[in-house]
């Protein structure tokens, strides 16, 4: 069949399946319509777009919490758009024609046998849940189930030719454009979790338990899928500081390397902790292999064991300043850090007299400052920061033209601000505080004296290498200060151990549900962890359930509670975020024993409640019939939230130990209205989601493997460590090895595995997804292109990333 043929025949099966999807859509008909159109046209118009669109969007597009739907969801739609709108490119236009690359062996071996598993596991999955019925709604326990796991290899899949048509194009923007998105979707998923901090928690507050999720709905009943998408694209902000050619785009890389740290620090994951380190350490690794010095193209030169030195360098400085003077202690040192840079420069240029003058001339000022402290509101706080700009200012001036009045004035705003640095520690932590930040800054200022005898070019001297240490400085001190004094990850690692010794039993429940050889040999099918939990639940607890029950006076919601308040399972729907109430609920229902539920309006985004107005319906007698309840729900009302931050409003109901029933639900807000939508469950559960707030081991195996083997066996646990090394050998030592992203995607990789040996990771379709994309697009990396133009092109074309200056290599020493 001719390649055109086969085209368009993938473009119009994507085209109706989309169609179809989009129309079955529970919010705002016809707008799903439009923007799946929207995303077809505009791949068809912009073949390469996608690659920057759609890792840039994965984060943000999952609307389950409001549609209701779990087998389905927002991503489909993109990528059965984009697979429409590229293969009808390829079908139907004539650029592709003396364009040609060759296709892995590999590839085509690994992913149709890997294709062939995942398809027998489906079957098995759909056996295992009592045959496959078909269902817009349908919880973790049905068989859409395996349809949900399953889906993500499928449509991962689907991308892969076009992404290797795209590396075969003239113009060699495929790389680059897959290296934004992925820096993109770094800083999309790092937003949303910064958005979270500041709408529900203190964005400085490291001592409650809460853990961020940004907009991974999947994480409703626990799970790492925010944890996973970082490691998978951490590297990329990297990337991004490397290949910036700009000085606004430097900033725009730092700002997403920032963010991006701040949202794994507030994971306060224990395997984010670790596996963050182990990829960047890769990394560094991978670089250095393909000859290129850390700081190249940021401005410094320094090897992998010169930043290693700094990193404890900027450690041990934090853990002496921030368990006494706090935050703005470290700020304060921070300040001082980034001007320090300078220094060395100032010193070696001017000659001893002109130093001497501006230390003392500091010196006499840094004093000066610390008495007028005392006299002002906040005094030290303000005439550091005062002190600070003046710094700045001076420091630019001086470079931009160096002179004597200028290093002066630089080398005494420094020591002046060392004083008043002193000064803000003292004034916040007392005596003990000036004490330890007097060692610091003598710590702080011997090596910026050791580094007047070192070469210029091994210290950072422009100011995008400055920009780049300064970055690397606040990391450091923002993750030593969460442990050394944030309480919450304090107490997370004393009970490592213990929690170590439940996880272990948990593996051991996991594999205790495969029973008979076949189980071992192809698993138990996709999806089916939860469900298998609920029937054996191996610890004795229950988790709670729901379901939807066709009767023939119409349907209803059957609850099953769980056994204590605090584990409750919820059945939520999403508010107006301007309701602030007062609420009072109405709702039809039965018990048939003596039973409670419990009805709340809270401000909430997945996992943790703040403010609440609650109440609470009492079956005071069982009963088959069914009762109408007016429950009003008492509380505070809520506050407007900041419009940066828009705090979520959600109403839940919940059951306790027993089972109950509800027909008919209405919320009636202040004005009368009610505010819920399909309360009467006629669209099945449209709008209505579910989460399991506490108890989260029933619907996760917990360790990436035993998920992979529990579902599809030990030969589709073979096949996809084959496909992972087989990604890994050729992005390091064989034919990527050279690719500009070859070695951010294994560090990524390498990453999202070490997170994975905590949590099960591809029971999330989204992070399955793109997990599963970068192993198949590393398979095609490498790879010959055969002809352009009717010539053939060499190797050394293929390596070199379009619109960059031709790289160096220098000696594996790493001096520029």
């Amino acid at each position: 069949m001719p390649i055109r043929v086969i085209n368009l025949v993938v473009s119009l099966a994507a085209l109706m399946l989309g169609v179809l999807l989009a129309a079955h859509h529970p919010i705002r008909q016809p707008l799903p319509l439009v923007l799946f159109a929207a995303a077809a046209i505009a791949t068809y118009r912009w073949p390469s777009a996608w690659l920057i669109a759609l890792p840039i969007l994965m984060p943000v597009i999952g609307f389950a919490p409001w549609s209701g739907w779990l087998t389905f969801e927002e991503m489909d739609l993109m990528v059965l758009a984009i697979a429409a709108g590229g293969y009808a490119r390829s079908a139907l236009s004539s650029t592709t024609q003396g364009q040609s690359r060759r296709t892995s062996a590999l590839l085509i071996v690994l992913a149709s046998t890997s294709l062939l598993s995942i398809a027998i596991s489906m079957d098995r999955g759909f056996i295992d849940a009592g045959g496959f019925h078909f269902g817009w709604y349908q919880g973790y326990d049905g068989s859409m189930n395996s349809v949900r796991i399953g889906k993500s290899f499928i449509l991962s899949l689907l991308l892969v030719p076009l992404l290797n048509r795209l590396l075969a194009s003239p113009d060699r923007q495929a790389n680059m454009k897959l290296g934004i998105g992925l820096a993109g979707g770094l800083a999309t998923a790092s937003l949303a979790a910064l958005w979270e901090r500041l709408a529900f928690t203190d964005i400085l507050n490291f001592s409650s338990d809460y853990r961020t999720t940004a907009l991974f709905w999947e994480m409703h009943v626990g799970g790492a899928a925010l944890d996973g998408w970082l490691l998978l694209t951490a590297p990329f902000g990297i990337w991004a500081i490397r290949h910036a050619r700009t000085h606004l785009q430097w900033v725009g890389a730092a700002t997403i390397l920032v963010v991006g740290a701040y949202a794994s620090l507030t994971t306060f994951s224990r395997g984010v902790y670790m596996a963050l380190p182990i990829a960047l350490a890769f990394l560094g690794w991978q670089l250095y292999r393909q000859r290129r010095p850390l700081g190249e193209d940021s401005g410094t030169a320094w090897r992998f064991g010169e930043w290693a030195a700094f990193v404890v360098f900027l450690a041990v400085l934090s853990v002496i300043v921030f368990p006494s003077s706090g935050y703005r202690g470290l700020l304060a040192l921070l300040g001082l850090i980034a001007l320090s840079f300078s220094i060395p420069a100032i010193l070696r240029s001017q000659g001893g007299r002109k130093n001497l003058i501006g230390v003392f001339a500091g010196m006499l000022l840094g004093l000066l400052l610390i008495i007028l402290g005392g006299y002002l509101p906040k005094g030290p706080y303000v005439l550091y920061a005062l002190t600070l700009a003046a710094c700045v200012v001076a420091t630019m001036a001086n470079r931009n033209r160096p002179s004597g009045p200028t290093g002066i004035a630089t080398l005494g705003g420094f020591s002046a601000l060392c004083l008043a640095a002193v000064s803000v520690a003292a004034h916040w932590g007392g005596e003990r505080a000036l004490v330890m930040f007097l060692w610091a800054l003598a710590i702080l200022l011997v090596v910026v004296l050791l580094a007047v005898r070192v070469k210029t070019s091994r210290w950072p001297t422009s100011l995008r290498a400055q920009g780049t240490v300064l970055g690397v400085a606040i990391g450091v001190c923002a993750v030593t200060s969460i442990f050394s004094g944030g309480a919450y990850m304090g107490h997370r690692f004393s009970t490592t151990n213990h929690d170590f010794e439940g996880r272990m039993r948990h593996w051991q429940q996991g594999l205790g549900m495969l029973k008979t050889p076949w189980d071992f040999v192809f698993g138990k099918g996709l999806g089916r962890f939860p469900a298998n939990y609920f029937f054996d639940v191996p610890t004795g607890g229950f988790p709670g359930a729901y379901a939807l029950v066709q009767e023939p006076a119409g349907p209803l919601l059957k609850l099953a509670g769980a056994g204590s308040l605090r584990d409750h399972l919820r059945v939520s729907q999403r508010l107006p975020l301007d309701v602030t109430g007062p609420f009072s609920v109405t709702v039809k229902a039965r018990s048939d024993a003596k039973n409670s539920l419990y009805l709340q309006v809270c401000e909430k985004h997945l996992l943790y409640s703040g403010g609440c107005q609650s109440g609470v319906l009492y079956f005071k007698q069982a009963t088959a019939g069914w009762q109408t309840f007016d429950v009003p729900l008492a509380g505070h009302l809520f506050d407007k939230s900041p419009w940066y931050a828009p705090r979520l409003k959600v109403f839940s109901i919940a059951v306790d130990g027993k089972v109950a029933d509800v027909a008919q639900i209405s919320l009636i807000g202040p004005e009368g209205k009610n505010l819920l939508a399909n309360g009467d469950l006629r669209d099945e559960t449209a709008h209505w989601f579910f989460t399991s707030d506490r108890d989260h081991l029933p619907w996760h195996a917990k360790n990436l493997f035993l998920n992979v083997l529990f579902d599809q066996g030990l030969v589709g646990l073979m096949l996809f460590v084959v496909v992972t090394v087989a990604a890994l050998w050729r992005l390091t030592i064989g034919k990527a090895r050279d690719e500009p992203l070859a070695p951010f995607l294994s560090a990524g990789i390498v990453g999202f595995l070490a997170v994975g040996m905590f949590d099960s990771l591809l029971d999330v379709p989204r992070l399955a997804f793109l997990y599963y994309f970068l192993t198949l697009a590393a398979l095609t990396f490498g790879e010959r292109v055969e002809s352009i133009g009717g010539r053939h092109r060499s190797r050394r074309e293929k390596l070199v990333d379009p619109g960059l200056p031709e790289p160096r290599l220098p000696d594996r020493r790493g001096v520029s």
